[in-house]
């Protein structure tokens, strides 16, 4: 269990990757992301590309579907592909704290019954569930589209890791074809002042994967771990996405990035939070493990290599309480 302790100041890092994109500085751009990571694995990030009007779109479509009635919702619940509807207090991300005050969403990269991964039974693929069109008209629609602009940003800025790390920046593509990648719209209603149990709307946790891009409403209520261990708020800014790097990223540079624990208190006693983070986790079978820039002189990193697949497998039933094989 993480205590609650209010933060007392702001984050600050912003990443524009604007000159990336338009290669009048890539060079520039990829340094700073480094010098971000290494300092704090979490920053403001303007310059992606995707309109204010589909940033905003995205809040107003859960908005639409956590408006639905209960019996609708949970006639999508998740299932073995773990995509479509959490109810509230159905997962707790700080392990030894009470179920998180949310309820969320779950969409997927979206692959068909016949693809061999499927087929193979393996978790986080498989076919989205969506709401019934005449129920929530337009909602798939934006949602695919929204996936795909959201995905392209997530792959830029791996891209820029790679570069990073001395090696092409498609190194990563072949790992991305088929990934683990999850748009998570996320409701938090209002929270007392008073905090009982240490429960609050998203208890204390890193995230699994390689990079998350989150999209927050005016609310605020994201907080943010410093490696002094001091919380910092991470108010929303407009036109800026915030971006957090995942757990893969300290097994790949061998601890020199710095995945942060992070929280969600919706502070306002009156006002409902909406969030749509975007995870970007790579192919299930794609092996992590420590990039040779990155590399200790004596051959021997921090870290032992991974699946993808298996610790998002592992981190998942942690988090929903389910047995561990």
């Amino acid at each position: 269990m993480v205590a609650y302790v209010a933060p007392t100041r702001a984050l600050t890092p912003i990443l524009d990757i604007g000159p990336w994109r338009d290669g009048s500085d890539k060079a520039g751009v990829a340094a700073r992301f480094d010098r971000i990571c290494r300092e704090i694995g979490f920053f403001y990030l303007v310059g992606h590309g995707m309109p204010v009007e589909r940033m905003q779109g995205v809040l107003t479509q859960a908005e639409r579907l956590f408006a639905l009635q209960d019996s609708v919702k949970r006639d999508m619940l998740v299932g073995h592909s773990r995509r479509g509807y959490e109810p509230f207090a159905f997962q707790s991300l700080d392990f030894d704290s009470p179920p998180d005050l949310k309820e969320s969403f779950l969409i997927g990269h979206g692959t068909g019954e016949d693809h061999p991964y499927v087929q193979a039974g393996l978790p986080n693929y498989g076919p989205n569930v969506w709401p019934d069109e005449n129920v929530l008209p337009g909602f798939r629609a934006f949602c695919e589209s929204y996936f795909q602009h959201a995905r392209g940003i997530a792959e830029v800025l791996m891209n820029i890791f790679a570069t990073v790390a001395g090696l092409a920046p498609d190194h990563f593509a072949p790992l991305l074809v088929d990934p683990m990648a999850t748009l998570r719209m996320v409701h938090y209603p209002p929270q007392p002042d008073e905090i009982v149990n240490n429960q609050i709307g998203c208890g204390a946790h890193t995230d699994w994967g390689a990079v998350t891009i989150l999209m927050q409403d005016e609310t605020g209520g994201l907080e943010v771990q410093a490696a002094s261990g001091e919380w910092l708020y991470a108010n929303p800014m407009p036109g800026a996405f915030v971006v957090n790097i995942g757990d893969m990223m300290p097994i790949w540079t061998n601890g020199a990035y710095h995945s942060n624990l992070h929280r969600v208190r919706n502070r306002s006693p009156h006002r409902h939070r909406y969030s749509v983070p975007f995870f970007m986790d790579l192919d299930y079978h794609a092996r992590v493990e420590c990039l040779s820039a990155f590399m200790p002189p004596d051959g021997s990193p921090r870290f032992e290599p991974r699946s993808a697949g298996e610790h998002l497998d592992l981190m998942y039933r942690q988090s929903y309480g389910l047995p561990v094989a």
